[in-house]
């Protein structure tokens, strides 16, 4: 196993063991939150429970997951993270209906950095809801940006293949977007120079030609790719 498998493949253990904690303690976090027992003195208020806590660790484990799990999703870990996390925050709250911990029309606290409020359980349902699916729209949205921008199913595809190239020229399109044409030499050390559509963001970054073995010089089969800076580094 090479360097890179290994770390990725501790990588991806690391993700996989983050995102069972966030489940948990946002599961936590909302199916203990109505037996949490509190305390209160000249101080503030405060209680011994992890129920109590669950939401502050929720968050935090949120991020580091995010982080860790970025080389992977890509443009939708935010959105990925954040469906997750609201995904075990209504399951906790279904769990305690279910548990006869408390009853839908329950008013009660909820705690995130600072108190959220006093609602029923329908509402703070509704709200997880919302946010769990604002999550999966913003997650679907980052990952489509992220596939056109690495070009990744077309380079998945064995006519296509990459070669490392440079940009030239900028024709403005539409909003961020722009003509281009890109240079690269193909597997057989012909140079070619295809004009594209391209992002503004690829002009300041290193870039792929995602093009077709057989028509190398096809703009219609041509794309640029933005991937990692490390991945076009010699190994």
């Amino acid at each position: 196993m090479s360097r890179r498998t290994y770390g990725l493949t501790l990588r991806g253990l690391a993700c996989a063991l983050l995102a069972w904690q966030v489940w948990l303690v946002w599961h936590l976090s909302t199916y203990g939150v109505a037996t949490a027992v509190w305390g209160c003195d000249s101080r503030g208020c405060g209680s011994d429970q992890l129920a109590a806590v669950a939401p502050e660790i929720g968050i935090a484990s949120t991020v580091l997951l995010g982080f860790a799990a970025a080389r992977f999703l890509q443009g939708a870990t935010a959105g990925a993270v954040i469906a997750l996390s609201a995904g075990a925050a209504v399951a906790g709250w279904y769990d305690a209906v279910a548990d006869g911990r408390v009853r839908y029309g329950t008013v009660t606290d909820f705690m995130l950095v600072v108190p959220a409020g006093r609602h029923t359980v329908s509402g703070w349902l509704a709200f997880s809801w919302s946010v769990a699916a604002a999550g999966c729209f913003v997650a679907v949205w980052g990952g489509v940006v992220s596939l056109r921008r690495t070009a990744a199913l077309r380079r998945l595809r064995g006519d296509f293949t990459t070669a490392q190239a440079r940009l030239e020229g900028w024709r403005p399109v539409r909003g961020r977007r722009g003509e281009v044409t890109v240079v690269f030499h193909d597997t057989r050390g012909a140079r070619h120079s295809v004009p594209v559509v391209v992002d503004r963001a690829a002009l300041d970054r290193p870039v792929l030609a995602v093009y077709d073995r057989a028509r190398p010089a096809d703009p219609g089969r041509t794309r640029v790719a933005v991937p990692r800076r490390r991945s076009l580094r010699s190994p």
